[in-house]
Parts: structure tokens; sequence; C-alpha cells
């Protein structure tokens, strides 16, 4: 993706507030009755999360689930974090999305933090 091309994809998706659409043959793969947790992992596009992102929590019925956000972006901007989260918790209505992970992927040390504060790992 070179976002330096004006009026790139995920640069549009955001403007338009867009949700692209996800394939019901993807959809068909993927019981979401079976779980009552969630984790949503995502790269920062244009600020934000994905507009796909979007798209998959407005799919599902996600009332009484637990939402767990991550991410992390090339400049790992927490204003850019803050904003992805927004837009999750207004994606996923009725659900509980809980904070969020922003680290890199390479910090094993903020991510156990995390799995251990919410109870993954002991």
């Amino acid at each position: 993706m070179n976002y330096s091309i004006p009026n790139n994809r995920p640069e549009v998706e955001k403007a338009e507030n867009a949700r692209p659409e996800i394939a019901q043959t993807t959809y068909d793969k993927i019981d979401i009755s079976e779980y009552d947790t969630v984790f949503i992992g995502y790269p920062i596009w244009w600020w934000t999360a994905p507009m796909i992102v979007g798209t998959f929590l407005e799919h599902y019925d996600l009332t009484g689930y637990g939402i767990y956000p991550f991410s992390q972006s090339a400049s790992m901007n927490t204003t850019q974090f803050d904003t992805s989260m927004e837009f999750v918790r207004g994606c996923a209505v009725g659900t509980n999305v809980h904070d969020g992970l922003f680290a890199r992927a390479s910090s094993t040390t903020d991510i156990n933090a995390y799995l251990t504060a919410n109870g993954f790992i002991g």
C-alpha cells in the first residue's frame, strides 16, 4: 500500500466512513456463538483502525461479549491509537470493549503484562 498516492484506498475509506464488504463465505466460516471473547488486531491506517474492522464488528451481534483490541503503527502515536479505540467502541455497540493494547509486536513484556492483567495468562 503506497500511502503517498493521493486518494489511496485507506484514505478514501476513512473519509467516507466506508464499510468494505466481507464475503458471506468468510462469515460462514466463523461461528461467533462459540465464543464470548474476541481479540481484534489491526494496524493503524490513516490515524484509526481500518474500516473493515467496523464491517466485522457491526456484522455480528456482540452483545455481552468482551472485545480486546490490539494494535501497533509505524509511528506508535498514542493519539492515533486512541482514535482507533473510539472507532472500535462506536462499532461494537452493546459490548464490553476493554482497554486496548498498543505495543510493538516485539514487546513481549507489554503483551504479557496485558494478557496477565486481563486474566488470560497467569
